[in-house]
């Protein structure tokens, strides 16, 4: 791309079909919450159903509704018509939005247009009507909120268990909503494969209680707070929880000041960390209680610390729902991690390329600040499209977020 001059472009997909540009759109994500949510605002006037009087009309309705013409017999055996009317844009639609540059090329004297970015892929959540109107949306960790969860998992569950037992749920009540609201396009099922990367190789078994009741979105969700993971489902379907972060595992992004970073703040290390000394409690198999320390099994033991750090550290206390000395361990090592990371972080917002994500490897160049450049982790996502352009800003932390 060798210009500075661009023009944004965007286009709406619901259901397959193609329902126009946005006025603006704007999505969030982070290592804490399972799935990525949005919102978009359409310039539409009506996109519900009309009343039979003084009805508002979309702008380009047929984009937005299908209608449908039959024959029927009424009660006195005549032969009558009936045209029905059904909105694309309602909950359980499947919704894809893109993004991209057109620039002018000056040696052609043509518009090109550049690599379309797939910003969001998920499903509507909720339909604000109203001048513009709202879709809120969520990816496809939204599957995960249909079906109730009845099993109770004893003390020798997995978490491979535990979450190959919630898919089949979910898809089952996922497809039966979106039968009963007229959706007739097939959506792939959810897979849980633990071969894959992104899938967390905790094989021990574990406590966990869930309540009678609860969505699978909720069990895996309280999955991840308890023992400290990430978790999500793939544009491809594929639902994992877990995400270790190494060098060698994730995309590397470049990012550089001097050609896609607009703006950045970014909070050298303080060496603070050290402070925290994390306490966590965990009930073995024989009922014995058992207390691990985070950051002391992997790093430098107590004795090697200084006298400042085991006066003055700042204790973090937690209880790990892991019942073997090596569960409880790591729990406590991963949340020592995770505090390094919320401590140790700053945030840098770009344009539209390269498309980033969460837990993403950036390799980051200041050449204002050169001691601020490095290798960071992204933590939190947000992507901005309104009047102002195209923005991306992550928050990252330096520290290794082993989750």
């Amino acid at each position: 791309m060798n210009t500075n001059r661009l023009i944004c472009r965007n286009e709406v997909i619901v259901e397959g079909r193609s329902i126009g540009s946005f006025e603006s759109f704007e999505c969030k994500a982070d290592s804490r919450t399972l799935g990525n949510t949005g919102v978009l605002t359409i310039p539409l006037y009506a996109i519900g159903r009309d009343g039979t009087k003084g009805r508002a009309r979309a702008r380009t309705r047929a984009t937005f509704v299908t209608t449908k013409t039959i024959e029927t017999v009424n009660e006195k055996n005549e032969t009558v018509v009936v045209t029905s009317e059904t909105s694309h844009i309602r909950p359980c639609a499947q919704v894809e939005v893109w993004c991209w540059y057109d620039s002018w090329n000056a040696r052609t004297n043509e518009m090109e247009s550049h690599e379309k970015i797939l910003v969001f892929a998920g499903f509507i959540e909720h339909v604000v009507e109203g001048f513009p109107t709202k879709v809120y949306l969520q990816d496809n960790a939204f599957i995960l909120r249909f079906g109730n969860i009845q099993k109770i998992w004893n003390e020798n569950a997995t978490l491979q268990q535990i979450v190959s037992d919630c898919i089949p749920v979910a898809q089952d009540g996922f497809t039966k909503e979106r039968k009963k609201l007229g959706f007739t396009r097939p959506i792939p099922e959810l897979r849980y494969s633990v071969e894959d990367k992104n899938v967390q190789a905790v094989t021990t078994s574990l406590s966990f209680r869930n309540w009678s009741g609860r969505s699978p979105y909720d069990t895996v969700q309280k999955l991840m707070q308890l023992l400290v993971l990430y978790g999500g489902v793939s544009r491809g379907y594929n639902v994992f929880i877990g995400a270790g972060v190494t060098k060698s595992d994730r995309p590397q992004t470049k990012l550089d000041t001097r050609y896609n970073v607009v703006e950045r703040d970014i909070t050298p290390v303080d060496g603070r960390f050290v402070d925290y000394e994390v306490k966590v409690v965990g009930i073995l198999k024989d009922g014995t209680k058992w207390t691990a320390t985070g950051g002391y099994g992997t790093s430098r033991s107590k004795t090697s610390q200084s006298e400042f750090e085991v006066t003055h550290g700042q204790v973090e206390r937690y209880y790990a729902p892991h019942n073997t000395k090596d569960g409880i361990q790591n729990f406590a090592d991963q949340m020592l991690a995770k505090l390094r990371g919320l401590r140790n972080r700053g945030s840098v917002t770009t344009l539209l390329y390269p498309k980033l994500d969460v837990m993403d490897w950036i390799a980051y160049k200041d050449t204002v600040f050169p001691a601020l450049s490095g290798g960071y982790y992204v933590l939190d996502y947000q992507f901005k499209a309104n009047e102002k352009g195209y923005f991306q800003t992550i928050s990252l932390t330096d520290q290794v977020f082993s989750l």
